[in-house]
C-alpha cells in the first residue's frame, strides 16, 4: 500500500536501505518544529500584525509614520464653541491618536487637492485648436483632468497611516481599485450646488451638457445625484478625507492581506463615528448620519464600477 509507512520501510529496507537510516519519529517531530519556526521568522512583520479593535488609545506600530511639519498639527477641526458644548454633554472627544490622523489626512487631502501649475499649463498648451469638435475637445480636457487627479489619489494613499507598510502588491491591488471610487468623492467636494456643475482642476464647470458633449452621458446624472447627496449633508473636509481613507482600504478581490486591511479601515472608521459625534452632538439624528455615510459607499461603489466600464468602453 502507497501510504502504508511500514509497507513503505519494507520496500526501502529490501532494496538496500540501511536500518540505522531510519529517522525516528520524535527527531522527525523536532524536525517539523524547527522548520515551522523558521518558517515563522522569515515571514514578514506585517502578516502577524493585530492589535485591540477597541483600543483607539494605543496606535497600532503600523499606524505610525513621520511626523507632519508643526503648522499641520495646528489646524483646529472643531470649534471652541462645539468642544465647549460638547464637553458640557459629556461627549467622548477625540483622542490624540485620533487627531493624528485626521491632521495627516487632512494635510494630504490639501496637499494633493489641485495638480500643479505646471501640469495644468502643460494641459492648456495641448488643448485642440479652436475650430475642433466640440465633442473632442470636452472628452480631451476630461481625460486629461481625470489623469492627473489619479497621480494625486496615488500620491495622498503613501500619506495616509499604515499604507506603505502593506504589502506592495495590496497597494497596488486597493490602487487600482479604488481610483474611480476616491475619484468621484473629489468631484462631490468640489460640486457646485447653483449652477448643478462639478469644478474641475482647470477651474472649468462641467455640466451634464459638458459630459454629454464628451460621449459621457450615461454616468452623469448618477454623479450629479451622489453629488447633491452628499452636498445635503454637508460632508465637511474631515470628513471627506476619512471616507476617502476608508474607500482606499476596503476590501477587494486579490488581497493578500484582507484581515489587515480591515483592521485598518476599523480604525478609520471609528475615528469618523466620534468625529460626527462632536461634530453634530447637538443634532438627534446623530447617529443616523454616520450610518448614512456608510450606506453611500455602497452606492459609491456601483457608481466606481460605472466610471470604470465607462473607462474601458472608451478605450476600446
Amino acid at each position: 500500500r502507497r501510504k502504508c509507512q511500514e509497507c513503505r520501510l519494507k520496500k526501502c529496507l529490501a532494496v538496500g536501505m540501511r536500518p540505522e537510516c531510519v529517522v525516528p519519529e520524535n527527531q522527525c517531530a523536532i524536525k517539523r518544529k524547527e522548520k515551522k519556526a523558521q518558517k515563522e521568522k522569515d515571514r514578514p512583520p506585517v502578516t502577524t500584525t493585530t492589535y485591540d479593535a477597541d483600543d483607539d488609545d494605543i496606535l497600532p506600530a503600523i499606524m505610525k509614520c513621520d511626523p507632519l511639519p508643526p503648522e499641520a498639527t495646528k489646524v483646529k477641526f472643531l470649534s471652541d464653541k462645539i468642544l465647549a458644548e460638547n464637553k458640557l454633554r459629556n461627549v467622548k472627544p477625540l483622542n490624540a491618536n485620533q487627531q493624528f490622523v485626521i491632521a495627516r489626512l487632512v494635510w494630504y487631502q490639501d496637499g494633493y487637492e489641485q495638480p500643479s501649475e505646471d501640469d495644468l499649463r502643460r494641459i492648456m498648451l495641448n488643448s485642440p485648436p479652436d475650430d475642433a469638435d466640440q465633442r473632442d475637445v470636452q472628452f480631451r480636457h476630461i481625460t486629461e483632468i481625470t489623469i492627473l487627479t489619479v497621480q494625486l489619489i496615488v500620491e495622498f494613499a503613501k500619506g495616509l497611516p499604515a499604507f506603505i507598510k502593506i504589502p506592495q502588491e495590496d497597494q497596488i491591488t486597493l490602487l487600482k481599485a479604488c481610483s474611480s471610487e476616491v475619484m468621484m468623492l473629489r468631484m462631490a467636494r468640489r460640486y457646485d450646488a447653483v449652477s448643478d456643475s462639478i469644478l474641475f482642476a482647470n477651474n472649468r464647470s462641467y455640466t451634464r451638457d459638458s459630459y454629454r458633449m464628451a460621449g459621457m452621458a450615461d454616468m452623469i446624472e448618477d454623479l450629479l445625484h451622489f453629488c447633491r447627496q452628499m452636498y445635503t449633508m454637508t460632508v465637511d473636509n474631515v470628513e471627506y478625507a476619512l471616507l476617502t481613507a476608508i474607500v482606499i482600504f476596503s476590501d477587494r478581490p486579490g488581497l493578500e492581506q484582507a484581515r489587515l486591511v480591515e483592521q485598518i479601515q476599523g480604525l478609520y472608521i471609528r475615528t469618523l463615528k466620534v468625529y460626527i459625534q462632536n461634530r453634530h452632538s447637538g443634532d438627534p439624528k446623530c447617529g443616523i448620519l454616520f450610518a448614512k455615510l456608510l450606506s453611500i459607499l455602497t452606492e459609491l461603489r456601483t457608481l466606481g464600477n460605472q466610471n470604470s466600464e465607462m473607462c474601458i468602453s472608451l478605450k476600446l
